[in-house]
């Protein structure tokens, strides 16, 4: 069992939802995006300046396992999965934290980049390390 040291509570709005009162799948990659953030501020121990952040999203994989729907009280857990050279994985989950069911999973690469060169570079120390001193070992 994945422990998740990121919970971000999420709330849902009437526009987040289709017609047959699903939550909207586009919806659940800003609610990613949202805990990433979240994520990201915990690990730095500081808010991150988004418009300088050298990490740039290379894949995307996203299971949606059961539906997500109105009035449900749901959260993204996030953590870290795998620490490369110069590229990271996130797990994230939705969660229904009343019956802890998960929602939707993803898993999502990032490549730490340049922003100088506009090319991938190796993950700083300082990073590799509070990515993994927040989540713990692999």
């Amino acid at each position: 069992m994945e422990t998740f040291n990121c919970i971000t509570p999420v709330q849902l709005r009437f526009n987040d939802f289709d017609t047959l009162g699903h939550l909207n799948n586009s919806v659940y990659f800003q609610l990613f995006d949202l805990a990433k953030s979240d994520y990201f501020d915990r690990v730095r121990g500081e808010h991150m300046p988004w418009e300088h952040v050298p990490v740039i999203i290379a894949n995307v994989n996203c299971d949606f396992l059961e539906p997500t729907l109105a009035g449900e009280p749901v959260a993204v857990r996030t953590r870290l999965a795998r620490m490369g050279n110069k590229s990271f994985t996130l797990v994230q989950q939705l969660v229904d934290t009343a019956t802890g069911r998960v929602k939707c999973s993803c898993q999502v690469v990032m490549v730490y980049i340049d922003l100088a060169a506009g090319k991938p570079a190796p993950v700083p120390t300082d990073w590799r390390q509070a990515m993994e001193a927040y989540d713990g070992p692999l």
